[in-house]
């Protein structure tokens, strides 16, 4: 499985030029644009077949089984990115397993949830890929709503098309005036291509200023929705995560481990889980006194 470039073609690592050229054949997504990428990197001879997602499912069964018979070195590419990352690349890796006789192997490399992350910045390491942005609205909208009341992550990742980017980023601009708290956005295109351009802000009003600027729209998009740590989504989630440091206190763990471990575990700002922890143990000890 090998990782090609999302645009800047320098961005193939050496081990990937070695691997694509000690393949028998390589299957990609789009054969005229996996060759445009050899004749780039000048590597010739190479055998092409189409693998994606109309290819079906028996005929893959039956390349595998031949790879299988004959011990041949696959190289399976997308037409950027990592493969099996919403791609057809994840069609082959879940046939694959069926085939005891194959091994997988990852050629790392580009991709653009791992770039579009490393300038972000985000305030807790977890996060949460979502793909391609809903296409039809009750859908979208019925996604956000439980991604708001996500317990574990608060950054989402989405991928965008061209044509659709105008119409997301005006239905996010409609479901952020409702929020009792404001998104972050961050949106990235054409990441590491020659018109990479990066735009965050918050909430409706940025949104709603980018809609009306005249903006570029061509070019692949991500999109990264982050909801505040702070946020505490409702009455039953607080009481679960103030029940839990009460444990944890009572076990012995101090102040500062425990509310660590709940900023952790339930996403809340430390502050907040490190003022609850004092106002335990404060509690605790009157108990004590009391006793």
């Amino acid at each position: 499985m090998i990782a090609t470039p999302i645009g800047n073609l320098s961005d193939l690592s050496l081990r990937a030029l070695e691997t694509i050229s000690d393949c028998d054949e390589l299957w990609c997504e789009d054969t005229r644009h996996t060759q445009n990428l050899l004749n780039a990197m000048k590597i010739e001879h190479k055998r092409l077949r189409r693998v994606d997602q109309h290819t079906p499912v028996d005929e893959i069964r039956q390349l595998l089984k031949k790879v299988e018979e004959q011990g041949q070195h696959i190289g399976v590419v997308t037409d950027a990115g990592t493969p099996g990352i919403s791609d057809p690349g994840a069609k082959v890796v879940e046939l694959v397993t069926t085939f005891p006789g194959i091994r997988l192997e990852p050629i790392p490399g580009p991709s653009a949830v791992s770039s579009v992350l490393s300038v972000v910045g985000l305030e807790q390491n977890s996060f949460s890929f979502q793909g391609f942005f809903p296409r039809e609205t009750p859908a979208a909208l019925e996604l956000l709503t439980l991604l708001q009341d996500d317990p574990l992550h608060r950054s989402f990742v989405f991928f965008e098309s061209p044509n659709r980017i105008r119409a997301t980023l005006e239905l996010l601009a409609s479901w952020s005036k409702g929020l009792e708290f404001t998104p972050k956005f961050f949106l990235a295109k054409e990441m590491s291509k020659i018109h990479e351009t990066f735009y965050t802000g918050l909430g409706s009003d940025f949104l709603e200023h980018l809609l009306h600027q005249a903006f570029d729209e061509r070019g692949e998009w991500v999109l990264v929705l982050l909801i505040p740590k702070d946020y505490v989504k409702n009455k039953k989630d607080q009481e679960s995560w103030e029940l839990t440091l009460e444990c944890l206190i009572s076990a012995g763990i101090s102040t500062k481990d425990a509310s660590s471990l709940i900023s952790g575990r339930f996403s809340i700002a430390k502050k907040l889980a490190y003022a609850a922890a004092l106002e335990i143990q404060k509690k605790m000890k009157n108990n004590e006194r009391e006793a």
